[in-house]
């Protein structure tokens, strides 16, 4: 086994089993990123940032500038009104940086586990998962054994719940893991390659407090809701470029 900071690779793919076995789909609701069988689940959105002040900036201030309504299902075509907000630009007085895809927020870290490891019994040992996608993955990564969910492969590490707090790049990329759990299955965080989203399953205790945590903008959700940018019923889908 390799040791990566705080990570470590796997001994084998067997603990990814039952995530494996609880998935359902791709790209089609909750439940195609975070695995059946949790009493609630949560998601969280990345922030969009301003840098003059800098400063994080909520997706509900972003749709309320823009006219959109907030909601649990929104998506950041529809609140913002175009597709090429997604990857450059920005909205002047606004926001100036789109939320970070596929990675957990480096400076949601903190507050998300500080939550987390309240509501697990094992925070020393947790199973993380990295898509073997990504371009500058610490080289220890990709000696970690493999396990497959739909359309993506991924490499299957351990560690303190902590460990989530060092990139699984190397400097200056940050990257969070996929997927990450506790021994005891108490939760899961999934942050899927190509969504602006964190989403968690858990119990009901842990699900309300990241929905009223001050400093994360989380909401409950449903396990059957959609979770692609057409998944908006309620704001009117861009037109595209």
């Amino acid at each position: 086994m390799a040791r990566i900071g705080d990570y470590e690779t796997a001994p084998d793919a067997g603990p990814a089993s039952w995530v494996i076995a609880g998935l359902r789909g791709f790209g089609e609701s909750v439940l195609s990123l975070v695995p059946e069988g949790f009493e609630a689940c949560a998601r969280i959105f990345h922030p969009a940032w301003n840098y003059e002040p800098e400063a994080p900036v909520r997706w509900r201030d972003v749709a309320r500038a823009n006219g959109r309504t907030a909601h649990r299902m929104m998506q950041w075509p529809s609140i913002t009104g175009s597709y090429r907000f997604c990857e450059s630009d920005g909205q002047p007085g606004v926001w100036d940086h789109q939320p970070e895809e596929g990675s957990l927020p480096e400076a949601l870290v903190p507050v998300l586990t500080s939550v987390l490891t309240r509501h697990t019994a094992a925070p020393g040992r947790c199973w993380f998962a990295v898509w073997d996608g990504w371009g500058a993955l610490e080289p220890g990564v990709t000696q970690a054994p493999a396990f497959e969910i739909p359309h993506r492969r991924l490499f299957l590490l351990t560690g303190p719940s902590t460990a989530v707090g060092q990139s699984l790049e190397t400097p200056p990329w940050w990257q969070s893991p996929t997927l990450w759990w506790p021994d005891d299955r108490a939760w899961c965080v999934a942050t899927e390659v190509d969504l602006m989203s964190t989403y968690v399953g858990g119990t009901r205790a842990c699900i309300a407090e990241l929905a009223r945590h001050p400093d994360l903008e989380a909401v409950e959700i449903q396990p059957s809701d959609g979770v692609n940018w057409a998944s908006d019923q309620v704001n009117p889908v861009p037109a595209r470029d």
